[in-house]
């Protein structure tokens, strides 16, 4: 039954509730090298939400994770990961690939393993996430009504869902590619730099605030 319950809420969290720095990161990967050389970096968003799901069940049951988060420095560090996240994309130049028919911006593929950290990383250092995730907790645990033991039933159901829907998500990102001009990519990625620069001064600001 919790099982059954995850999967439901891993629906509604991946449609109404992830459009954060990842998932916009997600599509523009996704639209600059395409479906299979961007699913490293849904493995490593994906990897980073069972680490902090899984941290916040075990060694940080009990611990004060929202006074933690808005310690300054947590704070700061966060931000600055996102804001050096944001200056590189508003900076990113798109071109197209000579002598490459299925309409990849980028000759070279993208090395994996740091794609998959980027995934990682992006997720790890937004604070919000981490909130995200123990609300979430405490839903399950307090609304549903769902036991501690039974808890790791309902986030599997939650966590493969959501990495299903964000290799759809994937997916359909990359078939835009042959549909844009690297000049419209330019603007995108432009467009989606000053999303994470705006989204890292409000973490800072957020975050401090509410300290």
């Amino acid at each position: 039954m919790e099982l059954l319950i995850g999967i439901a809420a891993g629906c509604v969290i991946s449609l109404c509730f992830s459009f954060g720095p990842a998932f916009f990161s997600l599509l523009q990967n996704s639209i600059h090298y395409g479906y299979r050389s961007t699913l490293p970096f849904v493995f490593g968003v994906n990897a980073n939400d069972i680490v902090n799901v899984t941290l916040l069940l075990t060694v940080l049951r009990g611990v004060d994770v929202e006074t933690i988060l808005h310690n300054p420095w947590v704070a700061s560090i966060g931000g600055a990961v996102l804001l050096a996240l944001g200056v590189f994309t508003f900076t990113r130049k798109a071109h197209a690939a000579e002598g490459n028919d299925n309409g990849a911006f980028f000759v070279a593929n993208p090395n994996p393993i740091a794609v998959y950290a980027r995934g990682f990383f992006i997720n790890f250092c937004n604070p919000f996430i981490w909130l995200y995730w123990l609300s979430i907790i405490t839903i399950a645990g307090g609304t549903l009504g769902i036991e501690q033991s039974r808890l790791y039933l309902f986030f599997i159901g939650v966590l493969c869902t959501t990495l299903l829907l964000d290799v759809a998500k994937c997916k359909g990102a990359s078939m835009l590619q042959r549909f844009l001009t690297p000049r419209v990519l330019n603007f995108f990625n432009k467009g989606v730099g000053l999303f994470l620069i705006g989204f890292s001064v409000y973490i800072v600001i957020a975050m401090l605030r509410a300290n």
